[in-house]
């Protein structure tokens, strides 16, 4: 269930780096967001949480996902009560204001600041979450049918457990790619308690790069995307979309 729109504020503190929750530097991300279509937000938990975090992803259980001429990578449909509780976190509406003050998008209702809407002034709704697993072997695929016609989207992507030392040789980044280039538009390689916010137009796509043998070990990624609604169309909170590393 999703965590209650009037304890949030406290939850979201109890959760998020006090950084994040600050005016002023959520203005100077949302300047550079709106420049750049993207931007990562390092140690966005507080370390204790993510500590926490990181201790019950790996003790879940994770299933297999496919089929394999579309994506290879692990989920789990029955999460610790801890990675509930965040997953839960970023579908409430405190912390789509939250995302609204960083990129300037019109996540909320409750967000109004006229002077962002240049960027994108279409109502976005979320479409659901997803937690996985990545590891050596993992990957996910463009597939044609799947990427025709989508709408403005905002993807999320939290990554954990992701060792240092990792290098994109060892693949795991998500790839941003559009119809009209040949070159990858923007990479996302995973880091450990980092928020990554990247917004697509209708021709964009992501998929995450095969993992090969140099992944020293699995990471973990909990993902979200919220999608831009046509004016007659309601915003709701549904299990209608794959919300996997960059699909």
């Amino acid at each position: 269930a999703v965590v209650s729109t009037q304890s949030t504020g406290d939850i979201l503190k109890s959760w998020i780096s006090l950084r994040y929750l600050n005016i002023e530097i959520s203005s100077e991300i949302q300047e550079k967001f709106q420049e750049d279509s993207e931007v990562s937000l390092s140690e966005f938990l507080n370390p204790e949480k993510y500590l926490a975090l990181c201790a019950d992803m790996s003790s879940m259980a994770w299933l297999n996902v496919g089929p394999s001429n579309k994506k290879k990578y692990q989920v789990c449909n029955k999460p610790s009560q801890l990675v509930a509780e965040f997953n839960d976190l970023i579908k409430t509406d405190a912390f789509a204001v939250l995302l609204s003050h960083l990129t300037g998008l019109p996540l909320s209702a409750n967000y109004d600041d006229p002077d962002c809407n240049d960027f994108s002034d279409k109502p976005f709704g979320m479409m659901s979450s997803q937690i996985s697993r990545w590891e050596h072997g993992s990957y996910s695929l463009l597939c044609d049918q799947e990427v025709m016609n989508l709408p403005d989207r905002l993807h999320i992507f939290y990554h954990s457990e992701v060792y240092d030392g990792y290098d994109v040789d060892a693949g795991g980044y998500i790839s941003f790619i559009s119809h009209s280039d040949e070159e990858p538009l923007l990479v996302i390689p995973p880091q450990k308690n980092t928020l990554s916010l990247v917004f697509t137009r209708t021709d964009e796509f992501g998929f995450t790069k095969f993992i090969n043998s140099k992944m020293q070990k699995p990471f973990y990624c909990i993902s979200a995307q919220y999608v831009a609604r046509t004016s007659n169309e309601e915003q709701d909170v549904g299990n209608n979309s794959d919300s996997s590393g960059g699909n």
